[in-house]
């Protein structure tokens, strides 16, 4: 098992203690174990193996058996025996929005709700309310939130099939039967939400593929269908298919299997237009032995890239050659928003410093929450003061990545800011981001957003809609309002990259493209590990159509700090 699996573990096991009522210290234990892991740089099989796993802070005797069992057998005992004592789904609940652990123990302990469908039950059947402290606005919250996640029963989050997808992508790449492997489908779109994962393989026996998947944890009921497919679930009846192919068919099938319905749909409308045969479940011979560029080629198209393959209208655009330069992570030249311990992150602020120039980066900002955001434990203004004297000192220890003094401020109900302008005018960057009040009406938050916008001090709009994928929708807000007046003002939006957000979303990058305002890609990294996922916001981005001149993150320190500076003389 992977850091990140044993990880989750361990976090699930804190969880499922809380839920179930035991003792908060004991399931912090897990929390913890949980966290340090997250942050661990050096694999747990060296630890294991060198005998240093106890020398981790957080990390005893208990916690230490356990990781040495999951990594000999892939398997926790004691997590697997509360999952058969509570339900393989109960974790589900807190995936509401609304539902935290305590609630979730409420439900299970008192109404002995150990499901989603469950929950639908107690729900319909008015069980809710005999409950003490559930008033009828905090049941028709929860049930709004529930309907949501029921709704997106068939699709799950890209973070959430992460895992599983490269432990059966190593599980087939270590098949000699297997010589070329590829994801395809939504997967290889970078959706951001998958209906199913899906592989292509090159390879002479689909038995081969059966017997591989046999081995990997979570893949059930693999069969073989039409002798050249292998289908299975994963992840509690998530599907998992596998295309086997020959050599001469092998792109052709990535070409058949990675778009979606209505990018093949105008794809063969042009080759029946051309006297082409079309390309479906049955390959056409003109399509064999030729890779994806030569068969879109032959349609006088040139290659379109796997996530502009989601929509019909990049075959539009690539017909009258107006395919956008789609940016590259490696244009990337910072990472602007991201926290330390002095809020809600788990290293400290030196320590990503130190991570962010290991990645390269020219500059980065450090952007921890303000005051009214206590959950995160946000700065106050004397706080930030002295945090901004930190970095201030840090720049002159270091050479090749200048630290930029930034603040993730709440915008307020009334569009104000969370910090005074005065203190405000001290910082290089403010990201500007909703989080709480997300309820009220579109007219009143687009509004809200554009009263922050407004602010001379405002740099970026955090995570603009405030969705969070799979646990809740994006608040109701007026996005080409919001970009007309971001554009104004010389005001980025975010993509954010965590994999939770993906917030901007590739429809919405498109929508406010037309309005000419910038972009700004940004991991909200809370860990040095989550440094690493800008690669979530490029796809995005590329989805978005974006090019690199559309991003601010691509800009040199002296560009970006001439953007930014503008932004301030702007308004004076």
């Amino acid at each position: 098992m992977r850091n990140d699996e044993i990880g989750e573990v361990f976090r699930n096991i804190g969880n499922l203690l809380q839920i179930k009522g035991d003792d908060s210290f004991r399931a912090r234990i897990y929390d913890r174990a949980a966290e340090t892991i997250d942050e661990l740089s050096a694999d747990l099989h060296g630890l294991a193996e060198e005998g240093t796993l106890r020398s981790i802070p957080g990390i005893g005797e208990a916690i230490e058996q356990k990781i040495i069992e999951m990594l000999e057998t892939g398997r926790c005992r004691f997590h697997d025996n509360l999952i058969e004592e509570m339900g393989p789904d109960v974790l589900d609940l807190i995936t509401i929005r609304g539902v935290g652990v305590k609630t979730a123990g409420r439900f299970y302990s008192e109404l002995g709700v150990k499901s989603l469908s469950d929950l639908r039950t107690a729900i319909d059947g008015d069980r809710l309310t005999q409950m003490k402290r559930m008033g009828a606005k905090t049941i028709a919250s929860i049930d709004e939130g529930l309907r949501f996640l029921e709704a997106q029963r068939k699709l799950r989050p890209l973070r959430q099939i992460l895992p599983i997808a490269a432990a059966v992508f190593d599980a087939l790449k270590n098949c000699s039967d297997i010589k070329r492997l590829d994801f395809t489908g939504d997967f290889r779109r970078h959706e951001e939400m998958l209906q199913s994962l899906a592989l292509v393989a090159e390879c002479s026996s689909a038995q081969a593929i059966v017997e591989a998947l046999s081995g990997v944890k979570g893949v059930v009921s693999s069969a073989i269908q039409d002798d050249v497919r292998v289908v299975a679930s994963v992840d509690r009846g998530f599907p998992l298919q596998v295309y086997c192919t020959g050599e001469a068919e092998y792109e052709a099938t990535l070409v058949a299997t990675t778009g979606a319905e209505a990018h093949l749909t105008q794809f063969n409308q042009i080759a029946s237009s051309q006297g082409i045969e079309p390309i479906g479940e049955q390959l056409p011979n003109w399509s064999k032995n030729r890779t994806e560029a030569d068969i879109y080629g032959q349609l006088g198209l040139p290659l379109i890239v796997p996530e502009l393959r989601g929509e019909a209208d990049s075959i539009e655009a690539a017909s009258v050659d107006n395919l956008p330069t789609l940016i590259e992570q490696s244009d990337l030249r910072c990472d602007l928003h991201m926290h330390t311990n002095w809020s809600d992150g788990r290293s400290t602020l030196r320590q990503m410093v130190e991570a962010a120039a290991s990645l390269g980066h020219e500059y980065i900002a450090i952007t921890d929450h303000s005051k009214s955001s206590r959950v995160a434990n946000g700065l106050t203004a004397e706080r930030l003061s002295a945090q901004i004297q930190q970095v201030r000192e840090i720049n002159t220890e270091i050479d090749g990545m200048e630290v930029l003094a930034g603040s993730e401020v709440d915008i307020l109900k009334d569009g104000s800011l969370d910090f005074p302008d005065e203190l405000l005018a001290q910082l290089d960057i403010v990201i500007a981001s909703v989080h709480e009040g997300l309820s009220i009406g579109e007219s009143e938050m687009t509004d809200r957003i554009i009263r922050a916008i407004e602010n001379p001090y405002v740099t970026i709009i955090g995570h603009p809609t405030g969705r969070v994928l799979g646990h809740r929708p994006g608040y109701a807000v007026n996005l080409e309002a919001v970009a007309d007046a971001a554009a104004a003002h010389g005001v980025a939006l975010e993509i954010n990259a965590a994999p939770s957000r993906l917030d901007l979303e590739p429809s919405a990058v498109r929508q406010v493209l037309a309005s000419g305002v910038l972009l700004s890609v940004n991991t909200d990294a809370h860990s040095i590990p989550d440094l690493e996922r800008a690669l979530f916001g490029i796809n995005v981005a590329r989805r978005g159509w974006l090019e690199k001149t559309d991003v601010l993150n691509t800009y040199s320190l002296a560009a970006a700090k001439e953007i930014m500076a503008g932004r301030v003389r702007d308004s004076k």
